[in-house]
């Protein structure tokens, strides 16, 4: 598809743009909509193919089908132009954007982002433990008691 020149994001619809394309190409994890008025092709990933989970696109959408989208983000790499489309903000039936303020989009972005990789940090618990044996009353640090009724308490700091 490339002619030797590199891609410009010219010809393509303004950000956060509804529009209504063609279904080229499903895979297992989206589906590639032909957008008019250019060569390009956007990829809906199934997460935004409905407010449900979808395991398979092929269940929502065949090739050749018309669907309604909003250009959710485009960018250039390694001198390509990568488009994302939403279904899951546009009624398939009459177009119309259900996120007008971009909230949910926003939203999902965000949440994304803020993922923070706690698994090489370490927890430090500052706690003193008190033991008190039931039968005796005797207070001090865990060991073997004679009497098996020995009830520890935990004071948090």
């Amino acid at each position: 598809m490339n002619s030797g020149r590199p891609e410009t994001m010219e010809n393509l619809p303004a950000l956060y743009t509804i529009f209504q394309g063609e279904v080229a190409m499903v895979t297992d994890y989206g589906a590639f909509i032909k957008i008019p008025g250019c060569r390009k092709q956007g990829l809906v990933h199934r997460t935004h193919m409905s407010s449900c989970r979808v395991d398979k696109p092929s269940e929502i959408v065949d090739v050749g089908d018309k669907v309604w989208v909003k250009l959710i983000g485009r960018e250039m790499k390694n001198d390509r132009i990568k488009v994302s489309l939403s279904m899951k903000v546009v009624n398939q039936g009459t177009g119309k954007d259900l996120d007008p303020n971009n909230v949910i989009i926003e939203q999902e972005e965000r949440r994304r982002r803020s993922f923070q990789d706690y698994t090489g940090q370490k927890i430090t618990l500052e706690a003193v433990l008190n033991t008190t044996c039931k039968k005796c009353g005797c207070k001090g640090k865990v060991k073997p008691l004679p009497c098996q009724s020995f009830l520890p308490v935990m004071d948090l700091y």
